[in-house]
């Protein structure tokens, strides 16, 4: 049973909202956790800890007492600002979740700018999108390596399935990308959607098993006319 109930956690509010962060098209949250820490903010010092370790080790691996070490406080300290670990971690992903939803947003806002007619067209935008998300994905490796994951497949002890409308939210920009381009109505969209995150971000399970992997843009535009042929039909 979770043990944060006092912490704000099922309002699904973050300590850490994108203005706070300063993330807009540029910038991961990690470097902006860097940026807040390094100006003295103790949630900031907590929650970039805890990336790191989350990430190494998965979420049954941490122990509070070490992500508390590291950031130079005590257990105690931790747990007044984050009640639990589960705590923790929640917060983690709502203040990434927060972050990546604007990038995403940022990341769509040109290709709304104007019309995307005919074959060659589409097939431009469509694959500098797969290009830009992709290179979005890499910035941020422990968050799609790890947190995403955690969210869809939570942990046996814990559940983070709540937190998924949140995932999805930061993606609809996507959607408003392909009702600019086909049309597609809502829902199609959110199909669409879940497709085209799926597999651009099958690309980077390599690269995130092995750091010298490159993607090559024969794969980018592979995965980028996979998906059209099932879009178009």
């Amino acid at each position: 049973m979770s043990t944060v109930p006092d912490h704000g956690l099922k309002e699904l509010v973050p300590v850490f909202g994108p203005e706070a962060l300063g993330v807009g098209a540029q910038g991961s949250f990690r470097t902006a956790l860097e940026r807040l820490s390094g100006e003295g903010d103790l949630k900031a010092r907590l929650l970039l800890s805890a990336l790191s370790h989350f990430a190494a080790k998965g979420y049954d691996g941490v122990q509070v007492k070490e992500v508390a070490e590291e950031a130079g406080v005590s257990k105690p300290t931790l747990y007044y600002h984050f009640g639990s670990k589960e705590g923790l971690f929640r917060q983690l992903c709502l203040v990434s979740l927060a972050a990546m939803a604007v990038r995403i947003q940022a990341m769509v806002e040109p290709f709304l700018q104007a019309p995307i007619q005919g074959a060659e067209a589409v097939d431009a935008a469509c694959t500098g999108l797969a290009r830009t998300y992709l290179d979005l994905l890499q910035e941020s490796q422990e968050f799609t390596g790890f947190i995403l994951r955690s969210i869809a497949v939570p942990s046996p002890d814990s559940s983070f399935r709540d937190l998924m409308p949140l995932v999805e939210r930061g993606l609809s920009p996507l959607g408003l990308f392909m009702n600019h381009v086909f049309g597609t109505g809502l829902e199609q969209a959110r199909k669409e959607v879940l497709l085209f995150t799926s597999l651009v971000g099958s690309l980077i399970e390599e690269k995130l098993r092995d750091p010298n992997y490159q993607i090559t843009d024969g794969e980018v535009r592979w995965v980028t006319r996979r998906w059209l042929h099932g879009v178009q039909g």
